[in-house]
């Protein structure tokens, strides 16, 4: 693993690039804008947060023989990880001096374009998705377009434009003349009923994936890699044995799958780790298995891979086995967006150890078990109870091992679990506070038998309410248990005045209501099992715990017509397409940031005064010469 590679190889727009001493601390973004002069990608946030960087990454899958296409933030992708992958950003979908994708098109024709600085991460979100389903429904749409922030335009008329590739754009819908069999295509929609329909979309004409990456597969995945620059080094091992030598030689490296924690951190708390190790590669950390006990996911699986599995367990096996799977599925589709679980893995998410984390409270509330290795010693076990998390951002696994697989349980009749979240925002958002919750009944009672509480938001740990859990064993599941949980959540679960994130009394709150939620929930399935006679839920109560499927978003426009006398180049009152949406769509308009600085050129930013200093006589800005 010392040998370090001669160079840095992927694809970008179909074109190879050979880059021969790449710095492990640079950006797909940064290279992409710096290097390749491709400044289509914005840089707005950094981290991974707007998705105006969104690009498509694609790979060969060498097992299935497939193509993988998913989009990614490129601002937290480090460029050291496409080694082997194809890139394809705005510019190389379509251009106003070629031709214009639909992607593209559409988007602009339909006014989803105002100042344009998020709109080639919206092309890119909607044409990844085109890629995998040339014909999705809005909600894929949606669910595609979930990291990607809109500040002026709104979102009407960019799903306007994008509703054109669905089923949904024409009023047949599942009956349209385009998704009948080719016996009946003959039999054409009514016009009327087809309006706004756009069947301009081919994806027999889309690029193909660069042949080399698919011929050379095994040159380009199979080989250990080592990077190094700026006393940064980048390992990418291919073998468990490797990661493992790896780790003991440095205990103190970061393990980088998605770079969405360690991505952020180097850019905005001015951390540096001089060792990276890139998992991906590594077949034990990639696996999926499903076992007597759970499933168990590598620890490198993306958290979308993560949701596409435990999905299909729920749909092909009986409710009272996928509870704790039905919760992380749930929660998956709070957690950031499309892009970010694209890359960020299970493993990562757990080993991260955030506070706020959306899904540590789930696995700990089901005691997920992982599997842990180091150097000299067999794979041991290791339970997520409530000794796993030491204190802030730290856990019980030693700095030298590593996290093969984390296995998610079955549940069994007696067992009952949820997950619970509250955010600012439905979509994309930190938590404030969130729980998973399980109980465990004796057999065909609701007696219980086991309790456990774990919560986010409410200390430098996510935290589970021990004393709590422990004085509900052996009580009957009843009315009379909600007033004690509370008093004793309130004990277990103490926030200082002035705690981190303020927000005290609110999230105090949200620790019994969630609590409230779970009985609510739990007893209405005791009843409807004939395990309790009564139900004692009052009508009132029971919209705490429906789950409303809203379905895809729907607006309006509403607009004046022009008289008939209106000549035809006259455009007062007319929805006109503005002048720069084509090239916005394209990548093609260029923001100041666009620009190539020049040898020379000067910069200018304002300096600030202490407050004991008459800024008077203080110069007001700097000027910097690059």
């Amino acid at each position: 693993m010392e040998t370090k590679a001669d160079f840095l190889i992927f694809f970008v727009n179909g074109e190879k690039v050979i880059e021969k001493e790449p710095d492990p601390t640079c950006t797909l973004l940064h290279y992409l804008r710096s290097k390749l002069q491709l400044t289509g990608s914005k840089n707005v946030c950094g981290e991974g947060g707007c998705g105006a960087c969104t690009v498509m990454v694609s790979k060969y899958d060498d097992e299935n023989n497939s193509i993988l296409h998913y989009s990614v933030n490129a601002c937290l992708t480090p460029v050291c990880s496409v080694h082997g992958l194809a890139v394809t950003t705005t510019e190389g979908i379509g251009s106003l001096r070629t031709r214009l994708h639909p992607a593209q098109e559409q988007i602009a024709k339909h006014h989803g374009s105002q100042c344009g600085f998020c709109t080639p991460g919206m092309v890119m979100s909607m044409y990844t998705l085109l890629r995998n389903n040339p014909q999705p429904s809005m909600i894929e749409i949606e669910k595609y377009l979930e990291g990607n922030l809109c500040r002026c335009t709104g979102y009407r008329p960019i799903l306007d434009g994008y509703r054109t590739f669905s089923k949904e754009a024409c009023a047949m819908g599942d009956n349209c003349c385009k998704n009948q069999t080719e016996s009946r295509k003959n039999n054409k929609c009514n016009d009327e009923k087809r309006e706004n329909y756009s069947p301009s979309y081919d994806s027999t004409q889309e690029p193909i994936f660069p042949p080399d990456l698919k011929v050379n597969f095994s040159a380009y995945n199979n080989k250990s890699l080592l990077f190094e620059s700026n006393g940064v080094r980048w390992y990418r091992p291919v073998t468990l044995t490797e990661l493992i030598e790896l780790k003991h030689q440095y205990p103190h490296s970061k393990i980088i799958i998605g770079n969405t924690e360690v991505g952020i951190e180097t850019r905005y708390k001015n951390m540096k780790y001089c060792v990276l190790i890139h998992t991906c590669n590594i077949p034990e950390l990639t696996n999926i298995t499903y076992t007597d006990d759970g499933i168990k996911i590598g620890a490198s699986v993306t958290l979308s891979q993560v949701e596409v599995v435990l999905q299909q367990a729920i749909d092909n096996s009986s409710d009272e086995i996928c509870r704790v799977f039905k919760a992380v599925v749930e929660m998956l589709k709070w957690f950031a967006g499309k892009q970010i679980r694209n890359t960020a893995a299970i493993g990562g998410n757990i080993m991260t150890a955030s506070p706020i984390s959306d899904l540590n409270p789930i696995f700990q509330a089901c005691t997920a078990v992982l599997q842990v290795l180091s150097k000299g010693n067999s794979i041991r076990k290791v339970s997520m109870d409530v000794n796993f998390f030491q204190g802030y951002r730290q856990t019980v696994i030693k700095p030298t091992e590593v996290v093969l697989s984390v296995t998610i349980p079955y549940t069994d009749k007696n067992e009952y679990f949820e997950g619970y979240k509250q955010a600012i925002r439905k979509d994309d958002d930190i938590a404030i506070v969130n729980a998973g919750m399980r109980v465990v009944f004796e057999p065909g009672s609701n007696v219980i038998k086991d309790l456990y509480l774990s919560y986010g938001g409410m200390a430098p740990t996510t935290v589970m309410a021990k004393n709590t859990m422990q004085k509900l064993v052996g009580r009957k599941w009843e009315n009379n248990l909600v007033p004690a949980v509370c008093q004793n959540l309130e004990e277990d679960l103490p926030l200082d005045p002035g705690a981190p994130g303020g927000i005290v009394e609110y999230r105090k709150t949200l620790t019994t209501s969630f609590f409230f939620k779970f009985y609510l929930t739990v007893t209405q399935q005791l009843y409807n099992k004939g395990i309790t006679q009564e139900n004692t839920i009052p009508r009132s109560h029971l919209s705490a715990i429906e789950t409303r499927e809203l379905g895809p978003s729907k607006g309006s426009q509403v607009y004046e017509l022009v008289g008939a006398a209106q000549k035809d180049d006259n455009p007062i009152g007319r929805p006109v397409v503005h002048s720069s949406a084509y090239q916005h769509a394209t990548g093609e308009a260029i923001f100041v940031d666009d620009m190539i600085p020049l040898k020379g050129e000067l910069f200018v930013s304002p300096v600030y005064s202490s407050n004991h200093i008459d800024i008077s006589d203080e110069p007001l800005f700097a000027v910097e010469e690059v």
